[in-house]
This record gives structure tokens, sequence and C-alpha cells, in this order.
């Protein structure tokens, strides 16, 4: 979720299990791939320092995700 400025705002969301066909999984690790490889550019280009931290704890939580899915 976006607040003002582009920056984002985490939710504190209950934790869900996913029931995915392998097909399935395999989509949602190329988009997770490819959602890493911008935000990675995305931290390199930006200059406001609390929004590259946000940034960060993003692709931390992300790469988290495709560490699972990776299995």
């Amino acid at each position: 979720m976006k607040s003002g400025k582009g920056e984002y705002c985490m939710e504190t969301i209950p934790a869900v299990s996913l029931n995915l066909t392998g097909e399935e999984l395999t989509v949602l690790r190329q988009l997770l791939e490819s959602e890493q490889a911008r935000m990675l550019v995305e931290i390199r280009h930006t200059d406001h320092r609390t929004y590259r931290e946000e940034l960060r704890r993003r692709l931390a939580s992300l790469e988290h995700i495709l560490d699972q899915c990776r299995g």
C-alpha cells in the first residue's frame, strides 16, 4: 500500500498458506524475480534516504518469499 510521496507503508497482515500448482509457483517466482530486479534499480537511483530504507525492507521481505518459492 502506498502512502504519500510514493512511499510504501507495510501493513500487518495475518500469515496465510498458499496451495499453488507447480506452474503457479513458477509464475510467482518469475514475478518476484522481476520485481526484485526492478527494486534493486530503484534503490540505486533513489536519493531520499527514508524511501530507500523502506525499499530495502520491502526487498528483504520479497527475497524471503523468493527463498520460500525456491524451496
